[in-house]
């Protein structure tokens, strides 16, 4: 008997494996230059592994009240540029989207957030949203490809004064992403320091990018990320006027939109900040 509880406790362990990691030091916020951390080394899970634990462990729907801190991942441009901490580069994002799907976690719209918070709407058990911030054109050309084969989607924060700009999104590409279950939403018409400018341009950079992408999309912009993560109460009041339901920040931490909708915050991704670092920040919501 004994024998038999020890190899079932071995089999357990060489399908689920540990999650445990090296605890690195403390990162900067979003808004100061990333102190490197040390880069750990990653063996990307084959598909047979993640699909082995899905089998054993499917995910079930989880009521909004029962999980209310949900990782939303932030970040730029998917790219190798040596020394932009912005730019995270495509084997990274690559590694970390498939620890996630390893671990079993399941993407979901911000919309899919709201609804679960506050009209009794269901997530999956472990749930996350990718977000990312500007509208770059590699979120077309290298995140969307590696997220397709994750089954990921994401939301994307679109300045439209970028729009078919150089290094940027097309409305074409931005049309695909939607038809395949992204998300556009706003971020000004040309990113401002919001708190910075008087109100009369406040509202414009709000309603004339909400409308444009509401045009063009055929689709409701309900959520909004502020530039630099610049805001106050007038800042807040003010997109409440103009009609979005919920904003993110550059905030470190999980979300609880329960707790204020207009300032849900989110985890940094940057290029040095490396496996262990990433790793414990979708273990820890107070990260």
């Amino acid at each position: 008997m004994e024998k038999k509880i020890l190899g079932a406790l071995l089999l357990i362990l060489l399908l689920f494996g540990s999650s445990g990691c090296t605890r690195p030091q403390a990162s900067p916020t979003p808004q100061a230059t990333p102190i490197p951390q040390t880069q750990s080394t990653m063996i990307t899970p084959s598909n047979d592994t993640y699909q082995a634990e899905l089998l054993n462990n499917p995910p079930t729907p989880l009521n909004a009240s029962e999980n209310q801190a949900v990782p939303i991942l932030y970040y730029h441009s998917v790219m190798q540029d040596n020394g932009n901490e912005l730019r995270m580069p495509p084997k990274e994002f690559d590694n970390q989207m498939a620890y996630l799907k390893n671990k079993g976690f399941q993407s979901i719209s911000l919309d899919q957030l709201y609804q679960a918070t506050y009209n009794g709407g269901a997530l999956p058990i472990k749930p996350f949203v990718i977000t990312f911030d500007d509208g770059y054109l590699d979120n077309y050309t290298t995140a969307f490809p590696i997220l397709a084969k994750y089954e990921f989607t994401a939301t994307v924060f679109m300045v439209t004064s970028y729009i078919n700009g150089e290094g940027y999104m097309s409305w074409h590409q931005l049309k695909e992403l939607v038809a395949n279950g992204w998300e556009i939403e706003g971020h000004t018409t040309s990113h401002p320091y919001l708190t910075r400018i008087n109100y009369s341009t406040l509202l414009s950079e709000l309603n004339s990018s909400k409308e444009l992408l509401e045009k063009e999309l055929g689709r409701p912009a309900n959520f909004f990320a502020y530039p630099y993560g610049d805001l106050n109460d007038n800042v807040v009041q003010s997109l409440k006027d103009t009609g979005y339901m919920m904003a993110v920040t550059t905030e470190r931490g999980w979300a609880d939109v329960k707790a204020d909708a207009w300032r849900v915050q989110r985890i940094y991704c940057f290029a040095s900040m490396g496996m262990n670092e990433f790793t414990r920040r979708m273990q820890n919501p107070k990260y």
